[in-house]
């Protein structure tokens, strides 16, 4: 048996309200102008006083009708949101280790360390120590500017951002390549390294 989407059981809903709003509730209403002109006369048992509470009722329920869509499509709106700012967030976290460019200073990187071939020159690594910071102050200021949502940011990428930071910007690497990196206005990666603050852990 095939199961039944949320997407269809949604739009069957509004169908069955768009039937009553449209159909039911008029067809009531015409019934009870037709009994207005007529004071002296019942339909289906019913005099006209028995009528207007009806007609009164439905009125409330065409309101209630009303608000309930009105509260379904809001509901429908925050969640696609939602799901599109976890998208986005994914999609951007996942560009470290997806990206070429990105993989290839990352290699880079990761040898000179290994084999301390950055220390003598950090120079030779100035424009690869810009990628991949380049790349991590994008995910801040997604991250500040509520582009991205942080707990997911943080979950993937906080041991990332720390390694960066204790392997170029507290060793002194990337001043010592004429990069000036910290948290004043005028310094570069403001944004990432005040996130990087806001992560570690009090003392």
């Amino acid at each position: 048996m095939s199961k039944i989407s949320d997407g269809r059981i949604a739009v069957f809903g509004l169908l069955a309200v768009a039937v009553w709003l449209y159909v039911v509730l008029p067809l009531g209403y015409l019934s009870w102008l037709s009994m207005a002109e007529k004071p002296t006369e019942t339909i289906a048992g019913i005099g006209s006083l028995g009528w207007t509470a009806i007609g009164a009722t439905a009125n409330v329920a065409y309101d209630l009708l009303t608000a309930g869509i009105l509260w379904f499509a809001g509901t429908q709106i925050v969640s696609a949101r939602r799901e599109a700012r976890i998208n986005r967030t994914l999609d951007a976290c996942n560009r470290y280790d997806t990206d070429p460019v990105l993989d290839r200073v990352t290699r880079r990187l990761s040898y000179a360390l290994e084999n301390q071939k950055i220390q003598p020159a950090p120079d030779k690594y100035r424009m690869d120590i810009f990628s991949i910071f380049n790349y991590l102050e994008s995910i801040a200021i997604g991250v500040n500017r509520g582009l991205y949502d942080e707990a997911i940011v943080r979950d993937h990428m906080e041991f990332i951002i720390r390694d960066n930071v204790e392997d170029f910007v507290d060793s002194g690497i990337a001043q010592q390549a004429g990069i000036d990196i910290g948290e004043k206005d005028e310094e570069l990666f403001n944004t990432l390294m005040a996130l990087q603050r806001r992560w570690k852990p009090s003392s």
